[in-house]
């Protein structure tokens, strides 16, 4: 048995699909800890979430390493 489609019914179908998978992302200000845990400073963030995956980046600079 075929079944017909149409446009409309595939117009909607795709912006469910599009609307489904369309990523969220989200980029500020925030502080920078040194791995060692011997200062923080100024950076900027910008996280990407997508299907799954999460992507996270940190820019910024610390305090130098004493020693």
């Amino acid at each position: 048995m075929a079944v017909a489609f149409n446009r409309d019914a595939i117009v909607t179908v795709a912006r469910n699909i599009i609307q489904a998978i369309e990523p969220w992302y989200d980029w500020g200000r925030t502080s920078i800890t040194r791995i060692d845990n011997r200062g923080e400073g100024p950076g900027r963030f910008f996280d990407l979430q997508w299907a799954g995956l999460n992507i996270t980046i940190f820019i910024g600079r610390t305090p130098k390493r004493e020693g």
